[in-house]
């Protein structure tokens, strides 16, 4: 499984990197390792895999309240006191504003090959949530200390979901065996909202509004120019999210809209609320209350 771009990437550099996603994959299940034992002398020990730490996870957080965190400008208008009052979930660079509010989210998802490459350094340092990643992201994480992977099904030409079997969207009710893609993280945090037993579920920061950028560029990655710089500022809480050089992904719109469709559904069969709380919205498939009839 390649996540990186085989052209641009020094052979020696692509030897360690497949090397970190075998070890994380070897790590996926319960596995033996050898421990230092009372004497001193290695011991043969059984280590919990990440399937196995996921599967701990399930509906810990039974009919509590979470806050899913996406990064749109209407963030920047939410009071992190209700935040922090809930279990909360954020992604990719969600974390810039943990200073400011005064503390982390309990999880931090990232699943975007190239947005966690850029953050990989900040993010290794980070203390606090529990850093949560697809099995392919490994490559780019020096140490897994700290990580939680999920394993999501990801090929190069995304076949595993855009051929001709049309199994596009399916949602992931067990995310300790399978998660699916949406064309969003925030179907990932939704999958993983769901696992965790939380209801409701309040979804805070989804604008589900690109300006310009799906109109000037089809789905896919671009890279940050002077150009297209003021198109991208206005798509995130922080102007300053992305900086010119970067990689950046277009969204598929119509592909996110069918699995916010598909999320509606699984939460509404379980009885379970999905709340979007941002003013500014474009996404009305979930259902909508304002900012200010948010209390909890």
């Amino acid at each position: 499984m390649l996540a990186w771009n085989t052209s641009k990437t020094p052979k020696l550099r692509q030897v360690i990197y497949q090397l970190r996603i075998a070890q994380a994959q070897l790590c996926y299940f319960d596995h033996f390792a050898f421990r230092v034992g009372k004497l001193g002398l290695p011991m043969p020990a059984k280590i919990k895999g990440h399937q196995s730490r996921l599967a701990a996870l399930r509906n810990k957080y039974r009919n509590r309240p979470c806050t899913i965190i996406c990064n749109g400008p209407s963030l920047a208008t939410v009071d992190p006191g209700i935040i922090r009052k809930t279990v909360s979930i954020g992604c990719n660079g969600v974390y810039k504003r943990f200073e400011d509010w005064g503390f982390s989210t309990d999880f931090l998802v990232f699943e975007d090959v190239e947005q966690f490459e850029l953050r990989a350094p900040e993010i290794c340092q980070l203390q606090g949530p529990q850093k949560m990643a697809a099995l392919y992201n490994a490559y780019a994480l020096p140490s897994r200390k700290g990580w939680l992977f999920f394993n999501a099904p990801r090929c190069s030409a995304n076949g595993y979901y855009w051929s001709e079997l049309d199994i596009y969207p399916q949602f992931s009710e067990d995310f300790a065996s399978v998660v699916h893609l949406g064309n969003t993280v925030t179907y990932i945090m939704l999958q993983l909202a769901f696992h965790l037993g939380c209801n409701p579920v309040y979804i805070v920061g989804l604008d589900h509004n690109y300006g310009k950028l799906p109109a000037l560029f089809p789905p896919g990655k671009i890279k940050v120019t002077e150009e297209n710089y003021p198109l991208v500022r206005e798509c995130h809480f922080e102007p300053s999210y992305y900086k010119i050089g970067d990689v950046i992904g277009v969204p598929w719109v119509e592909k996110q809209e069918l699995a916010y469709a598909k999320a509606v559904e699984v939460f509404a069969s379980h009885s379970r609320k999905l709340i979007n709380v941002s003013n500014t919205t474009k996404l009305h498939l979930v259902k909508k209350i304002e900012l200010t009839d948010w209390v909890l």
